[in-house]
């Protein structure tokens, strides 16, 4: 299925050759005549395609947005320095240092304004069409639900910019002839993300869900995509954002009760349906993204990005396991983009099936070509283990083997997976309701079956669940839930700005590591108090002295300072040099300091990125940059 997908993807490129000269002025000529593409279902469908194809490029889901606009967040990160924190880069970026000048700013805009402008074109052309007056019926809701399909992709492009821009130009309609719908004024993200909303609705009603009507794969947008698509902005415009008005104060929606309903309504819709459900393995999840395999027993991912193997997509490259190049998987990667630490690791119960999942404290090899893996030594130097070379095809094997650059890893974005729908569903039923009613509970408890093993059910599942008794106790277990099950996948970043909580807990991981650098303790991370954190790190091989034994290394157990027999011994943390310790220091006061009135100047909780300058020259006056920018 994938296949076909991609293959579709590429014939697509005969419907759209896009202009790029303005954001807004992206009309879309067409080597076929609307007349004629929307003449028939399978022409509209390649119309279509031509708006999947975008997702795959890499201003948007192959790589910068899924990747570079989503941090920082307390748990995830990109690494930097003096030199380096406030650069016209991705470092810059997501450490809140927003710059107008950087030109990565205007292509991933750029790109998603190519995206509405295509899907405009999409939804007038199937709106338009004489099937919808003369064809058999199947051709209807074919035509109708490509015409879905467009209208949310349009929603989540324009979901992409309202979440990262804030205030932006929102148009429904494809750009005329004489350029008088081009140049227009920013609207109000929660106007916009309202009728975000209807659209979605809409789409709603004109859509099945997968595996039937023909909408087969989770390469494709189906009903229940747009559900969870609809209860996450709806969600994002009942939450907090960082205001244009005076003094840019950080602010919550309008009756965000009525949005809330919206985001409960429509994940239960998705809960009774039975067509998503949560894989029982969380490793096999990964094991099967990094395969290029589509889920069809289970379905959790709602909706992927299909990206293809040598045709693009960093994921797996610039997240995942570190991987020098040796002769055994081929040429290495960077996988430094979005770096975790130890604090995310100590964040997480000790017997979470998750953890060392979702946090690789080691890495494959080194510069020397060694085929083995080695211990990380630089506690926020840690990555995302999601994502793994040893998980990936043969045929990306073959490929890799080969390599002597860089190639596109085809590694599917996952947009939505159920367990989001069921802790969004949780998290509404609280704040709803004053406090956690028994549904809540249910859902949090799914989430938490399969991350523990059948003996810690008891009490870390069922016990911790039913112990949440109030409406803050039972919304700071959905923070914390959501960090340990969403690691590395882009959602931390904005769920805590909705929250308001962005500064506070980057705030709290500065804190802790501060206080473990220097050996103060008790040492606060999430809902976990550590008295202390052992001295030195001890860790084994297995007997093919290649892999790790995960379970030697004594991260909760002091074992002294002197070398064990059979062990490796790491010396960190108050170990290192005192010229690593002020290294570390400097780079975790670094760390998101932007969002900070002192650094920015302006406000706090500056979370917002600016306008590129080269996007406000082309606006013809009507756009202009806020936020002290």
């Amino acid at each position: 299925m994938k296949k076909i997908i991609i293959y579709s993807l590429a014939l697509a490129s005969a419907f759209f050759a896009v202009s790029c000269d303005k954001f807004l002025d992206t009309s879309s000529p067409s080597e076929y005549t609307s007349d004629v593409v929307y003449s028939t279902p399978s022409y509209a469908d390649f119309a279509v395609m031509g708006c999947y194809a975008l997702l795959t490029q890499d201003y948007i889901y192959s790589a910068r947005l899924n990747l570079n606009y989503v941090t920082n967040s307390d748990i995830e990160f990109v690494g930097a320095d003096a030199g380096s924190y406030n650069n016209s880069s991705n470092r810059g970026l997501s450490n809140y240092m927003g710059n107008s000048g950087n030109t990565t700013l205007a292509r991933e805009w750029t790109t998603l304004y190519k995206l509405i402008e295509r899907c405009n074109l999409v939804i007038e052309g199937t709106l338009g069409s004489p099937v919808l007056q003369g064809g058999d019926n199947d051709a209807i809701k074919k035509m109708y639900a490509v015409c879905g399909e467009a209208l949310a992709l349009r929603s989540l492009a324009y979901f992409e910019l309202v979440r990262n821009w804030g205030d932006i130009p929102f148009k429904t309609e494809s750009t005329k002839a004489d350029l008088s719908n081009v140049y227009i004024a920013p609207t109000d993200r929660d106007d916009i993300m309202e009728q975000l909303i209807t659209d979605l609705k809409t789409a709603e009603g004109y859509l099945p869900w997968v595996g039937s009507g023909g909408y087969n794969s989770v390469e494709r947008i189906t009903k229940g995509f747009v559900k969870g698509l609809t209860a996450r902005i709806a969600l994002a415009r009942g939450g907090y954002s960082l205001r244009n008005k005076s003094g840019f104060p950080t602010e919550r929606g309008s009756d965000w009760q009525k949005y809330y309903k919206i985001a409960n309504e429509e994940c239960h819709d998705i809960m009774v349906s039975d067509v998503h459900k949560l894989n029982d393995s969380y490793v096999d999840i990964w094991k099967k993204m990094c395969n290029l395999e589509l889920d069809d027993t289970y379905r959790e991912n709602l909706f992927e990005a299909a990206l293809g193997l040598s045709r693009s997509g960093e994921v797996g490259y610039s997240i995942g396991v570190r991987f020098y190049s040796n002769t055994k998987y081929g040429y290495g990667n960077n996988a430094n983009v979005v770096n975790t630490s130890l604090y995310y690791y100590y964040s997480f119960d000790k017997s979470d099936l998750r953890k060392d999942i979702s946090v690789a404290y080691y890495q494959y090899g080194d510069g020397s070509g060694t085929i083995k893996e080695i211990a990380k030594k630089n506690t926020l130097d840690f990555n995302i283990g999601k994502w793994d070379q040893r998980w990936m095809s043969n045929q990306f094997s073959a490929l890799n083997k080969e390599a002597k650059a860089k190639f596109g890893y085809g590694i599917n974005w996952s947009i939505m997976r159920y367990s989001d729908v069921l802790l969004m569903f949780a998290e509404t039923e609280n704040a709803l309701n004053g406090g956690p009613t028994d549904e809540a509970k249910k859902a949090l408890k799914q989430v938490r079956n399969r991350a523990f093993s059948d003996i810690s059910r008891s009490a870390k599942v069922d016990a911790y669940v039913d112990g949440l008794s109030t409406e803050d106790a039972f919304f700071n277990a959905i923070v914390n839930e959501r960090a340990w099950e969403f690691g590395g996948e882009g959602l931390r970043k904005y769920d805590l700005i909705r929250w308001n909580l962005l500064m506070s807990k980057i705030e709290d991981q500065r804190t802790a590591f501060n206080k473990m650098f220097n050996k103060d303790f008790p040492v606060t991370i999430f809902d976990k108090t550590y008295d202390f954190i052992p001295s030195y790190v001890y860790y084994k091989y297995e007997s093919n002295n290649e892999i790790i034994d995960k379970s030697s290394y004594n991260f909760y157990e002091d074992r002294g300072t002197d070398k064990i027999s059979g062990y490796e011994q790491i010396n960190w943390l108050w170990g290192m040099k005192d010229e690593d310790k002020v290294s570390y220091t400097e780079r975790v006061k670094l760390f998101s300091s932007g969002l900070k009135k002192e650094v920015n100047g302006t406000c706090d909780n500056r979370h917002l990125y600016p306008f590129n300058v080269n996007t406000v020259n082309d606006a013809n006056g009507t756009l202009k940059n806020s936020y002290g920018f």
